[in-house]
């Protein structure tokens, strides 16, 4: 990628909090299609057809256009026509029309808007603080698709940059990006200072510079970008300076994770030697778990009477609530008689009063499988999490599987929410390090990851490696770490052989 630096002479300290529920709120809801001007790419178009066939009604917003208080309402609704769907065209001659509530009705009737270019200080004079921009986010919310190109593009931050060629005139759009400011027509009009000067003036935000006939296409978080052009991703360093990295057209990301790197500091050390003064830990590599590793756990949380919190929350959106009770009978197995399964992960949900009584009385916490990255966005940075900390802190034991072993390190191996090859990931480094100074990877002998976490060894030889196989815990307390199960725990120590341990072996960790 290429990097820009600009010095910037304001600065003050970055505003986005370093934790996981208010980088998650960053992701939209529904679908923005964001395009730089110019040509709208054909995949764009696409999708917004698709888009509004679902309820076959598509509103045109042609308001940024001059000359739409004047010309017939037909010139915009004709370009449109040609997908078989009904098009109404939605434009007020007047802030007075616009705050009406019946002219933004037809709005609720859409599956998809469309915003035309033009000047965007037109659209947010008419319609930001109205019933539009209400009705308009009531569609995203309800998984409907908003486009929109150069003007239309433009509204679509709530910080937004009206005009300017080289100092940014800022006002108010309607905020369907949070923590976002667009540009358009980036590199064709030589737009590069005033965005750059826009991240400088409003810290904790980025930016994003589209080239014409190039469209930024977010899906919630998931986040590609189409066309002929590239994508400028403009943020702020704890320097001062601005940096600037170009994202091609046929990339596809993790807008959470973008916004993470930026704006969370790299981990490059250990935050500590993985030696625990007071509690357990269990991390277990994945696959069937036999009834001996339950009754182990169970004994750790105190016996049978223990209260055991589940935690099933990295698992696939629709499913956490079958993990819980699959966890559930895994414990009772081993014993256990007292369970609360939490499946909340809303910042709300995981500070309430509930859950945090639930750990203050918890002999016992388990993870559940699925995917790591969904435990930092519910829990870091939250009440929950030191609350987690406080039961090793009575002496309790957390443990995990597959990646609630993995967040159970130091280094969050594995923690790309695009997928689970990758071993390394800028903005999801951070396991929550209730074993630190490792970094832990599952299904190892199973998945044949060892060259993954000889890679991991190799760029950050400052941690040690565990590889857990499936079906097999590694077991860490006060007294060292010990090994339960069928399979193996492989330890890379940085500089050192490979150390195998079996069943019934007793080491030590820390070097």
């Amino acid at each position: 990628m290429l990097l820009f630096i600009l010095a910037c002479a304001a600065f003050t300290q970055i505003s986005i909090a370093t934790n996981g529920p208010d980088f998650a709120t960053i992701a939209p809801k529904g679908t923005l299609i964001i395009v730089g001007g110019g040509a709208t790419p054909p995949e764009a178009i696409e999708l917004l057809t698709v888009a509004s066939k679902r309820q076959n009604h598509l509103i045109v917003l042609p308001t940024a256009n001059t000359n739409s208080d004047t010309s017939p309402l037909s010139t915009f609704r004709k370009p449109f026509e040609i997908h078989g769907t009904k098009v109404t065209v939605l434009h007020a001659k007047s802030r007075e029309q616009a705050m009406e509530a019946s002219f933004a009705l037809p709005i609720r009737t859409a599956s998809a808007v469309w915003i035309l270019g033009g000047d965007q200080k037109r659209l947010a004079d008419r319609y930001v603080g109205t019933p539009v921009e209400i009705e308009l986010k009531g569609l995203l919310e309800n998984g409907g698709s908003i486009g929109g190109t150069s003007a239309g593009a433009a509204i679509m931050s709530r910080t937004m940059i009206t005009c300017g060629k080289q100092e940014p005139e800022i006002s108010r759009g309607f905020g369907f990006l949070q923590g976002i400011i667009i540009d358009q027509h980036f590199t064709q009009r030589a737009r590069q200072p005033r965005l750059h000067k826009a991240i400088a003036g409003n810290p904790g935000f980025a930016g994003l510079g589209i080239d014409e006939n190039t469209a930024v296409i977010f899906k919630g978080r998931d986040m590609q970008v189409v066309g002929n052009g590239q994508v400028a991703w403009v943020t702020l360093a704890t320097n001062g300076q601005t940096s600037e990295s170009a994202i091609p057209s046929g990339t596809r990301d993790d807008l959470v994770r973008l916004m993470r790197a930026a704006y969370t500091p790299q981990l490059d050390n250990p935050r500590g030697k993985p030696v625990l003064a007071k509690g357990s830990i269990m991390a277990v590599g994945g696959g069937k778990m036999g009834q001996p590793l339950a009754k182990r756990f169970v004994e750790l949380a105190g016996g049978s009477k223990s209260l055991i919190v589940i935690l099933p929350t990295a698992a696939p959106e629709e499913s956490p609530i079958a993990q819980g009770s699959s966890i559930q009978r895994l414990m009772q197995s081993g014993g256990a008689t007292q369970f609360k399964v939490l499946t909340g992960i809303s910042r709300k949900e995981v500070e309430s009063t509930e859950y945090l009584d639930a750990l203050t009385q918890a002999g016992g916490v388990w993870f559940g499988g699925g995917r790591q990255w969904r435990f930092v966005d519910a829990y870091e940075g939250t009440k929950f999490e030191t609350a987690l900390r406080a039961v090793l802190e009575r002496g309790g034991v957390i443990g995990g599987s597959s990646a609630g072993a993995t967040i159970l390190g130091d280094y969050l191996c594995r923690g790309s929410p695009l997928g689970n090859t990758q071993m390394m990931v800028p903005g999801y480094e951070r396991g929550f390090a209730f074993l630190p100074g490792v970094g832990i990877d599952q299904h190892f002998s199973q998945r044949n990851r060892f060259s993954d976490m000889e890679l991991f060894c190799k760029k950050k030889p400052e941690f040690i490696g565990v590889g857990i196989d499936e079906g097999t815990a590694l077991i860490a307390s006060s007294k060292g770490a010990d090994v339960l199960g069928p399979g193996k725990v492989h330890v890379y120590h940085p500089g050192k052989p490979v150390k195998l341990y079996a069943s019934g072996d007793s080491f030590a960790l820390a070097p």
